[in-house]
């Protein structure tokens, strides 16, 4: 009996996915982010835009332009998961945060599949203890990748926070040794000052929070939340289902953005009386280094959203508990790769900094 091509199609997809979620967020852990600093909502503004703009490639495979409200809903659910993941990625590391939104994913994609849209299984037992493996390996995976990394962090945050004046009697020394073995007269030390680094905690309600911790918290809530961006579209009817759900999802996701960006002026406005202090103090986009970047994560998890959008319409809910446990052993793999070649580490010594 030849097999269901909806099943072949639904599969492919879910690889494509895997693909997707799996690499858009290196960019996020990359030299030009860390230069800037990104502001997680700036990177999410990046991720709507390219999924605005590439959602309607789908044209070009005979898709009708259509619209459903329920994109919006679905903007709802992802954009501000969106950017607790990017906070996330940027504060808690790449492996532990991708590991926490997965297993929460898993979880609330198989109580909407199962226990509210019923979908079928074959023993609902058996179901729900793979369910917690998968969960289990999830998050066991990704801590035990990050607790050799942290006691190197520390150690090199100990190094940075030496006196800074310690720090350049060490560097005249060095320098006076030098002169002296080369027999060349010693030329004026020219120390460029530190460079900017961002405080390990942040103060929230005048209590001061880690940022690491913060950002697991936001791993969380991107998981939980997150988790049902796509139910929406078990809702929707007729050609605004399947990929024909992709251009009202891109629709929602910058509508919220947009909303997301008026809410926040609003606070600051409301916070220091004043509309151009407000404008001031919010975020730089960064353009002239983040648009490659910013273009790269965003077309990435672009085509990781298709790939879930079809696979969820051709195998249903259920199949994001095998995609999203796919998508993070695809991230350490790919940050894996990240780390050896771009930084040029051994792979012993990448396997120890993928985090």
């Amino acid at each position: 009996m030849a097999p269901d091509p909806n099943y072949i199609m639904g599969w492919f997809a879910a690889f494509v996915g895997m693909i997707g979620f799996g690499s858009f967020a290196v960019p996020i852990k990359g030299d030009a982010a860390n230069s800037v600093d990104i502001d997680p909502l700036v990177m999410q503004s990046y991720k709507s835009l390219m999924c605005f703009l590439t959602s309607w490639l789908v044209v070009l495979f005979g898709q009708e332009i259509s619209f459903t409200w329920w994109g919006i809903v679905s903007g709802l659910f992802w954009v501000p998961s969106g950017a607790c993941n990017i906070f996330a990625i940027r504060n808690a590391g790449l492996a532990i945060s991708q590991g926490i939104v997965a297993s929460s994913i898993v979880m609330v994609s198989f109580i909407w599949g199962n226990l509210i849209f019923h979908e079928p299984v074959k023993n609902q037992v058996i179901a729900y203890a793979a369910v917690w493996m998968i969960m289990a390996g999830l998050y066991g995976m990704s801590y035990f990748s990050t607790a050799e990394s942290l006691s190197a962090e520390s150690s090199t945050i100990s190094l940075e926070e030496e006196p800074e004046e310690e720090q350049q009697d060490l560097m005249r020394k060095r320098n006076d040794s030098d002169a002296e073995n080369d027999s060349i007269p010693s030329q004026p030390l020219e120390i460029s000052p530190p460079s900017p680094r961002r405080t390990r905690t942040i103060v929230i309600l005048g209590k001061p929070y880690s940022r690491r911790n913060l950002g697991l918290c936001a791993a969380l809530m991107c998981g939980t939340w997150g988790g049902s961006c796509l139910v929406p579209m078990h809702y929707s009817t007729g050609d605004t289902n399947g990929l024909g759900y992709v251009i009202s999802f891109s629709v929602g996701a910058l509508v919220i953005t947009i909303l997301l960006w008026i809410v926040r002026f609003v606070i600051q406005i409301c916070k220091l009386r004043s509309m151009k202090e407000a404008y001031d103090v919010l975020p730089s986009f960064h353009f002239r280094v983040m648009w490659m970047p910013g273009a790269t994560a965003g077309s990435l998890w672009s085509l990781g959203n298709v790939g879930s959008i079809v696979a969820v319409e051709h195998l249903g809910q259920g199949v994001r508990l095998l995609l999203f446990a796919s998508v993070e052993m695809f991230c350490n793999i790919i940050h894996f790769v990240f780390i050896s070649v771009k930084v040029g580490y051994s792979a012993s010594q990448a396997a120890l900094l993928v985090r």
